[in-house]
């Protein structure tokens, strides 16, 4: 893991309520820069009727910290990624944790 050569953005969205607890849209606050490794595993090309759906998925390999959560997203470059699995350690220790994200490529 000595190839940590990409510089991600930890982003986490902010919830807020209206007086009668509704969810308001959220904006986002970075949380966290760190060095990580950035390894595109799986595309997915869906042709319906309807629309046309284009994801990569990606897995993002960092330092092991603990205030990861589920709902932070994650900017590499000019791509942002959404988690789609609970961070996990690497191989079961504690030495750098794995972030499993989705992209979803919109059609331009």
């Amino acid at each position: 893991m000595s190839e940590l050569r990409h510089r991600i953005t930890i982003l986490r969205p902010v919830a807020d309520t209206d007086e009668e607890g509704n969810i308001l849209s959220s904006p986002v606050v970075e949380v966290e820069k760190a060095w990580a490794l950035v390894l595109p595993f799986a595309a997915k090309i869906s042709d319906g009727y309807a629309e046309k759906v284009q994801e990569v998925d990606y897995r993002v390999v960092i330092r092991y910290r603990t205030d990861v959560q589920v709902t932070d997203r994650v900017r590499w470059g000019n791509k942002t990624l959404t988690p789609i699995a609970p961070p996990y350690p690497l191989g079961g220790k504690k030495r750098w944790l794995v972030i499993e994200c989705r992209e979803l490529v919109e059609d331009g």
